[in-house]
């Protein structure tokens, strides 16, 4: 019975079913949970998002809309290092139950890093295709003295800009997820988070992990304010280029700037190599965080801890909250 005063739709107000169209997929799915107002689904391949007609047209004034509509937002799903490092590892983690922080904005913020780290995976792609298709059509090409073709990309400078950014946009991103930790510190920044790791571990891996990613979020700003002020000259950034040797370079990217320096190095090179260090700090700081936030539950102790191979298999992150036994034994504790 409707208790509302909205008219009510037989349609609407009876259960329904839906369908995720996608040929290219046909996965079953594998995981599904709320994200804000929409209901995720996960295949091995892709992430949809679910709508109800009512979050639509919440004053049901169109009877004919749909009972349901889904929609594929992402090629990634169970099979993506990305979406398992970041949004799974979010929802194993990020539960209102172990923590004292606002979940609902940590998950979201997860959700928004992961969105970053996907452009940024969807703009390689394309820059390394380029890259093969310049290269083959310079191998038929004759070369003969004093004359050489040399492949061409173009809009590498472009490329790198927009890897910067987006790489820019996931550590602000993560950085609001630890500012939820700590909210009596006002205007905390990644130097400040250092300070504090560095009083609450001491010396020790997070320690050792903090100074590399503290520097690498540092190379990331810093290179994206040259990229972006064309007046800067802390980052040059060349297509193919014929070098002293007779051999000729990929595309490269260098920085020195700001006491932030990366040598010469292949632009796909770095972007992929920027691209998982920005995981593997996502990881490691959601980890080591809730290991140290973490509350009891239902009166027994909790620790954040790697899961073993099965629970690894079955829930497809590498950590999660569990319990010790007195043998020592670690076992994953609830989902």
């Amino acid at each position: 019975m409707n208790t509302d005063n909205r008219p009510p739709m037989p349609m609407r107000d009876a259960g329904g079913h839906f369908k995720l169209n996608n040929p290219e997929d046909g996965a079953p799915i594998k995981e599904m949970f709320t994200l804000g107002d929409a209901l995720l689904f996960i295949t091995e391949k892709c992430t949809y998002r679910m709508q109800v007609a009512d979050q639509i047209d919440p004053d049901r004034k169109n009877p004919a809309l749909p009972h349901n509509v889904t929609q594929k937002i992402f090629d990634h799903g169970i099979s993506s290092e990305i979406f398992c490092n970041t949004i799974l590892l979010a929802k194993v983690m990020f539960r209102k139950e172990m923590l004292k922080i606002d979940t609902e904005s940590a998950m979201q913020l997860a959700f928004d890093a992961f969105s970053e780290l996907v452009a940024m995976d969807d703009a390689l792609r394309p820059f390394k295709s380029a890259e093969l298709a310049a290269v083959d059509p310079a191998k038929l090409t004759p070369q003969q003295q004093p004359s050489l073709a040399i492949p061409c990309v173009g809009n590498v400078r472009t490329h790198c800009k927009t890897a910067l950014q987006k790489s820019d946009h996931f550590q602000g991103k993560l950085l609001k997820i630890v500012r939820l930790f700590f909210p009596d510190e006002k205007k905390l920044n990644w130097d400040r988070i250092h300070k504090l790791v560095t009083t609450d571990h001491g010396e020790g891996g997070f320690l050792e992990v903090m100074d590399s990613t503290v520097s690498l979020f540092k190379l990331v700003r810093n290179a994206r304010d040259c990229l972006e002020h064309d007046n800067l000259k802390g980052v040059i950034v060349r297509d193919f280029e014929l070098q002293a040797d007779g051999t000729i370079a990929p595309p490269t990217i260098e920085v020195d700037f700001r006491q932030s320096s990366c040598e010469r190095c292949s632009v796909s090179r770095f972007t992929e190599e920027l691209g998982k260090a920005l995981l593997q700090a996502f990881e490691i700081i959601v980890v080591h965080l809730c290991s140290k936030y973490v509350q009891p539950f239902a009166g027994m102790p909790i620790v954040v801890a790697p899961l073993s191979d099965d629970y690894r298999a079955a829930w497809h992150v590498r950590f999660a909250y569990g319990m010790f036994y007195a043998d020592g034994q670690c076992v994953g504790g609830p989902r």
